[in-house]
């Protein structure tokens, strides 16, 4: 280790933070990982002791997805269970919780249940943010619990770690209005699209840090788990998925084989289409090292291209070298985008020949960061503003490279 780095690790040393993290997210093997399970893992291993905390599930979990609850309640319900060094995941499950619905009358209704849902903690919760030193809020249901977060614990330096507009997920109207209300109460808001940013509610200090990949994941190259001399897309997540652009691409492209991860799929599926639902992030790798492109079928509105900028499988795709197919409405300025019309597109087999022609290069991911990078930025924006003078100097020793602020 240089001597710069040596200087580096013994800074951060008297620097050890204790975290927690409020998140929708489960931290479970054999569920899909986002951007909060990547930066929970990477303040772990910076030495930071870290408590993931799942909230959004209850008893009601059982009818909508069994699977994830059992799993949830077997060795983290109510209590945390240790994942690795220095990180612990648990999960608040009560008898019923608060949710977001289509329904505007259930909606209206939730105003009162989101706030007597967010006005109390479980104990094994409240000890663990009672000593934080950093509390973390995703943007979601747990908005709910920050009022209360503030009330436990009002030295702990809070951060809104935001990665969508909430109408664009669907949250009810009760945590926009949360949002709205106290996103100025944050010491600093994490976005990873400055477009995203310029669209949350006035008031909150914004700070920009994009997506990052598990750079030693995907540089590790395991076997190809496609059939030989066969052509193969991929596409990852289920964020706006849109359905019909991706059969209309099986439809155009029979000789082509879709590997769908993390959705699910409505009716008859074609044969050179294989939908393989939630699987661990791992397990996806090598499709992702192997494939011949990658596809991002975004069914967004002109307001939601801050997904281009956000988009984890944008980054990663192009982390891979992989041609990609998206929407021409989303602003990818990457040499590696195809874009196609996300309403009456004609041209899918030339499209889809472009991406099978396109040779794959490491170019594509040109200024991509690893999480290791985003975690130290990430650390910085909490306490870039504490103190002026000495929370600035923290800011710089956890930062790697300079930060991007949205105006």
């Amino acid at each position: 280790m240089a001597n710069g780095e040596l200087e580096l690790a013994g800074r951060e040393a008297q620097l050890r933070r204790k975290i927690v993290i409020l998140t929708s997210h489960v931290f479970l093997r054999g569920y899909r990982k986002a951007s909060i399970h990547f930066i929970a893992s990477r303040w772990a291993e910076q030495g930071h002791e870290v408590h993931f905390l799942t909230i959004g599930h209850s008893w009601l979990t059982l009818l909508k997805d069994r699977r994830r609850f059992l799993a949830l309640s077997q060795d983290q319900g109510n209590r945390f269970q240790a994942i690795a060094a220095n990180l612990r995941a648990g999960a608040y499950l009560p008898p019923v919780y608060a949710f977001s619905s289509n329904n505007r009358f259930l909606n209206a209704a939730n105003s009162a249940f989101f706030r007597f849902y967010g006005s109390y903690f479980p104990p094994f919760m409240s000890r663990a943010i009672a000593e934080a030193d950093l509390v973390l809020v995703e943007s979601g249901s747990a908005l709910a619990f920050f009022a209360k977060v503030k009330k436990l614990n009002p030295m702990a330096r809070t951060l809104y770690f935001c990665r969508d507009l909430l109408r664009t997920i669907g949250a009810a109207p009760a945590l926009q209005d949360i949002q709205a209300r106290q996103i100025s109460c944050f010491d600093a808001v994490c976005v990873p699209s400055e477009r995203l940013g310029a669209m949350l509610p006035s008031g909150g200090r914004i700070r920009v840090i994009p997506q990052g990949v598990d750079a030693a994941l995907f540089d590790d190259e395991q076997p190809s788990p496609y059939a030989p001399g066969t052509r193969n897309a991929i596409s990852v997540g289920n964020m706006l998925f849109d359905q019909t652009a991706v059969a209309a691409m099986a439809v155009a492209a029979p000789d082509v084989n879709f590997h769908v991860f993390g959705v699910t799929w409505n009716g008859w599926v074609r044969p050179n289409i294989t939908i393989y639902g939630e699987r661990d992030f791992e397990s996806i790798i090598p499709y992702l090292q192997h494939a011949d492109f990658g596809i991002a079928p975004y069914r967004l509105a002109a307001d939601e291209v801050y997904l281009a900028e956000s988009s984890l499988k944008l980054a990663q795709y192009s982390y891979c070298g992989l041609p990609i197919l998206l929407p021409d409405l989303v602003p990818f300025t990457r040499a590696n985008g195809i874009g196609y019309r996300l309403d009456g597109e004609i041209a899918w087999r030339e499209k889809i020949d472009a991406a099978l022609a396109m040779q794959r290069s490491a170019a594509f991911r040109d200024g991509i960061m690893t999480w290791e990078e985003v975690a130290r930025q990430t650390m910085a924006a909490a306490y870039e503003t504490h103190d002026r003078s000495a929370g600035r100097k923290e800011a710089q020793q956890f930062a790697g490279q300079g930060m991007k602020y949205a105006r």
